[in-house]
């Protein structure tokens, strides 16, 4: 008999746990600013997690190895990234919760005093009307928070193959690749996918332009952001966290962050 338990949300969110979190706060223009700063434009919330099923802990390791691991870790990511937005906000407003509840009678201690509308992209977190991003990777998440831009984010917690490169990257793109010291291609490969995804979900693009959104060329976002090329711009910050300003656009710009420590990019 088959003795494998009934998926459902509930069930998975009792059984979720997340670890590892980790808060980073940005002004507009992208340099690290104090997550409860009033000049703070964007929070974002990098986690990992575990969920437990008969008492034992499954992890992305063995996930893998599971015939029905895929719908499985399908709803537990779901789960985790909309848990990790809530703990995210509260991290965020935790000096003026109260104040805020007092004032406008909603009970934000409850998840049901804040509202995800998620029925169309790009997400909105009521009541604040923030602009909401969730990314995932095996058991790596992340969620962004805006408070008046569209943000896109990505993050990978697996290498990407020149064979992907092949299929997806511009000709000058994999001309660049080509010329970088061995060292620097396997985080560059990856650096480029992530800035076409999160540049998908930055652009609002609908899945009948996803082919041709990854096509989209990012060189000289991800030259710009590339550790090799910017150690000497002094924009590197302890926590390697690299920011870029594109105004090819002289109505408004662009905003790049690359966290290399965590695999993310994040453009608004």
């Amino acid at each position: 008999m088959d003795r494998t338990p009934v998926m459902t949300a509930d069930f998975i969110a009792k059984n979720l746990s997340l670890t590892h979190t980790q808060y980073f706060g940005f002004d507009s223009q992208g340099h690290s600013s104090p997550l409860l700063s009033a000049t703070t434009a964007v929070t974002l919330a990098v986690s990992s997690f575990v969920y437990n099923i008969d008492s034992e802990v499954t992890t992305e390791v063995n996930i893998k190895a599971k015939s029905h691991s895929k719908p499985l870790l399908a709803q537990a990511q779901k789960c985790a990234v909309r848990k990790l937005l809530y703990q995210l906000i509260f991290e965020r407003m935790k000096d003026w919760v109260f104040t805020y509840i007092q004032t406008n009678g909603v009970n934000l201690l409850k998840t049901n005093g804040l509202k995800l509308l998620e029925n169309r992209y790009p997400y909105r977190l009521l009541p604040f009307n923030y602009y909401v991003c969730f990314t995932h990777s095996v058991n790596k998440i992340a969620c962004a928070i805006h408070s008046d831009k569209v943000i896109g984010i990505d993050l990978e917690a697996n290498p990407v193959s020149m064979k992907v490169a092949e299929r997806y990257y511009t000709p000058q793109e994999k001309h660049w690749l080509s010329q970088l010291d061995t060292d620097f291609l396997p985080q560059a490969l990856k650096l480029l996918w992530m800035l076409k995804e999160a540049s998908i979900k930055h652009s609002t693009a609908s899945s009948p332009h996803l082919l041709s959104g990854l096509k989209e060329d990012k060189l000289m976002a991800a030259q710009e952001l590339l550790p090799v090329f910017t150690k000497e711009r002094n924009i590197k910050t302890p926590e390697q966290i690299y920011c870029y300003q594109d105004w090819a656009n002289l109505e408004k710009s662009t905003t790049y962050v690359y966290i290399a420590a965590e695999s993310l990019v994040a453009i608004w």
